[in-house]
């Protein structure tokens, strides 16, 4: 019942968003019609304007002899014409700012589109909480019966380790990278989540970098004459959605490296590694987080032999938590400390 209403409400964002997209769309196009029709007649008539003074240039200049002043109208008219010109240059080049403007709408919105229907798409057809079917045996065993599994109650710890992050939902998995290395990574959703930030908002940085390449190679324009604050729009706009992609990316899960090789736990960046033999037990905590809402978190706690402790993984997802710590503990061939031992 809840997977269908999470669909649902899914479907009826994506939805929402295709209509108020829609109808952005709509309102830009007619937006765009009208300042072109209206630039075709100014177009139309100040073309019109230019010939009728070249014209007259032509008819004067005809005269076998100019005098003082056929001299000074030619050179008045000569005036009026290159305002014309200008005039004309101004007006092609204000069509071309529109049709700029309407693309970068157009595409901006079908990037976002896209990666709405696609993220969407991707939670109805592969749910976060899907598990394989090994994952099911796992869960619905009684652990005592799986093989290869022992366990420590006497190593119990009271102290819970300092998490990395609380989420209210899967953030990580444990996934076997091959028959010796497990890596802790960041589970689909929050992957799905991340590239959601990061491409959605792409579209109209996109089509200002196709801009600026014509500009700077195909039609080559003065430096000082290149469209830089929009530019400066766009990755304003760009930017903060990147770093919020990146950072979940970044911080979903420890990445830490299980290699039975090397028989370490490899943990990125500055951190010390640690040795299988450093590790006493592995612990199942669940503990509650509190904030703006309360949530049961679950953790993947390593319980070390020198007294310390530390946090493997931990999230909401309560059975992915349960299977990965089966998982780790077969891999290292740790006893673990479930809460009802």
């Amino acid at each position: 019942m809840i997977k269908w209403i999470a669909g649902f409400l899914v479907v009826l964002f994506v939805g929402l968003m295709l209509v108020t997209i829609s109808s952005q769309v709509a309102d830009s196009w007619r937006a765009h019609q009208n300042a072109m029709i209206a630039m075709e007649e100014n177009l139309a008539t100040q073309s019109k304007k230019r010939s009728e003074t070249a014209e007259r240039i032509a008819l004067i200049q005809s005269k076998p002899e100019l005098d003082d002043h056929d001299r000074w109208l030619i050179d008045h008219l000569s005036k009026t014409l290159a305002g014309l010109d200008k005039a004309l240059l101004t007006i092609d080049a204000g069509q071309e700012l529109l049709h700029r403007s309407l693309l970068r709408t157009w595409v901006g919105n079908t990037v976002l589109l896209l990666t709405l229907l696609i993220f969407g798409l991707g939670m109805l057809v592969r749910p976060a909480k899907i598990l394989t079917a090994e994952e099911k045996r796992w869960l619905t065993s009684d652990p005592k019966t799986i093989p290869g599994l022992t366990f420590s109650p006497s190593s119990f710890r009271k102290t819970i380790a300092p998490t990395q992050n609380s989420s209210n939902f899967v953030t990580g998995r444990v996934k076997a990278v091959n028959k010796n290395v497990l890596k802790v990574t960041n589970s689909g959703i929050l992957r799905r989540m991340a590239l959601m930030f990061i491409i959605a908002p792409q579209g109209g940085l996109i089509m200002e970098i196709y801009f600026l390449v014509g500009d700077l190679f195909v039609e080559p324009i003065p430096f000082s004459q290149l469209q830089w604050d929009n530019i400066a729009r766009s990755l304003l706009l760009s930017i903060p959605f990147t770093l919020v992609g990146l950072y979940l990316l970044a911080s979903g899960t420890s990445n830490a490296q299980l290699d039975r090789n090397q028989q370490r736990i490899i943990f990125p960046g500055n951190k010390e590694n640690l040795s299988f033999k450093d590790v006493e037990s592995i612990q199942l905590n669940e503990f509650l987080t509190t904030g703006k809402r309360s949530y049961i978190n679950s953790q993947i706690q390593l319980n070390l032999r020198n007294g310390d402790c530390l946090s493997l993984l931990s999230h909401a997802g309560k059975d992915h938590i349960y299977v990965d710590l089966i998982r780790t503990a077969l891999f290292m061939k740790k006893p673990v400390v479930l809460p009802e031992s």
